[in-house]
């Protein structure tokens, strides 16, 4: 985010996971779609000087994760099931937050409306020296959910409801509007952030153990994803047992092991296919490269994930 460059309000619908992951990657992350399913999202984006807010909701478990380059903050709605930070379950006033250069790792479950606000330069700097030791005390250990007043994140969850309402779907914020909401955030998040409650817990040493197989075995997977492997195999990289291995992924990511490679393993074929160049021989290579060599379950798989043919995907390719 740059100080010199415009201040506004934008509002898209998506209905590709692709185009909300270019997006991510303006705070450097990464999102992949783990379950079945077409793809829909809504976004909106408020920019105002050195705070980046966005609003995001989805029909689809999202996983978002990459080291973020500006202090970041979200602030979510709850359904039936409650949203993952680090593998660990957060609660309805908890923040999640992570400082620049850390780990954003999140698991959002269908249907939670996410704010989720980026601030950099001298913003973070009147943040903190809003919030004081409080503030800086609980902005130094944010692998963990940050306990917040219950009050308070409502509050700040419905004035910038508030903000995105007022200025309406797609316009420009002149310089003296834009200083007057970045210092209104500000106050308000670092307030926020004050508040206390109850401190969140990791739990038992079991959970814990299980978010540490999760994130263990996730690793092992990305370091390689087209290498064929079993549950066997990731038990034995765990070192731990079958059923402590689909217990650590349902806590973690929603979802059994087998699933959640398919999901990798799916998302990564898109986007080569995406890259293809229109040869429906590209399919199979693809989809081959990635694990898959029975190409009609492939398609099936494939369709029932992203809502259309592989062929359809490598049809649309670079231009896209």
């Amino acid at each position: 985010m740059n100080p010199a460059n415009e201040n506004y309000i934008r509002t898209t619908r998506l209905t590709d996971i692709l185009d909300l992951k270019r997006i991510a990657r303006g705070v450097n992350m990464d999102i992949t779609q783990l379950d079945a399913g077409t793809f829909e999202s809504d976004v909106s984006q408020l920019k105002v000087r050195n705070v980046l807010a966005s609003l995001i909701t989805s029909n689809r478990r999202l996983r978002l994760r990459g080291n973020v380059s500006f202090l970041t903050a979200s602030f979510m709605s709850f359904g039936s099931e409650s949203p993952g930070w680090h593998g660990i379950a957060s609660g309805p006033s908890d923040v999640l937050a992570a400082n620049a250069g850390e780990t954003f790792d999140l698991v959002v479950p269908p249907g939670v409306a996410a704010y989720c606000v980026s601030v950099v330069g001298d913003a973070e700097v009147t943040l903190r020296n809003l919030g004081g030791p409080t503030v800086a005390g609980k902005l130094s250990a944010t692998a963990e959910p940050v306990p917040c007043d219950a009050d308070a994140v409502d509050q700040i969850n419905t004035w910038l409801a508030d903000q995105f309402d007022g200025y309406g779907g797609n316009s420009r914020i002149s310089i003296g509007s834009a200083l007057r909401l970045e210092q209104e955030f500000l106050r308000r998040l670092a307030a926020c952030l004050r508040g206390t409650s109850p401190p969140s817990s990791n739990g038992s040493s079991a959970e814990s153990g299980r978010i540490d197989v999760a994130r263990r075995v996730e690793q092992h997977l990305l370091d390689d994803l087209a290498i064929p492997q079993t549950i066997d195999d990731l038990c034995r990289v765990a070192g731990t047992s079958r059923r402590t291995l689909e217990y650590a992924f349902k806590d973690y990511f929603g979802t059994s092991p087998n699933r959640f490679i398919k999901a990798l393993r799916l998302n990564a074929a898109r986007n080569d296919l995406l890259r293809g160049d229109h040869e429906s021989a590209q399919v199979v290579e693809i989809a081959s490269g990635w694990g898959f060599n029975h190409m009609g379950q492939f398609s099936t798989d494939y369709r029932r994930m992203f809502g259309e043919k592989p062929s359809e995907t490598l049809h649309r390719g670079p231009s896209h």
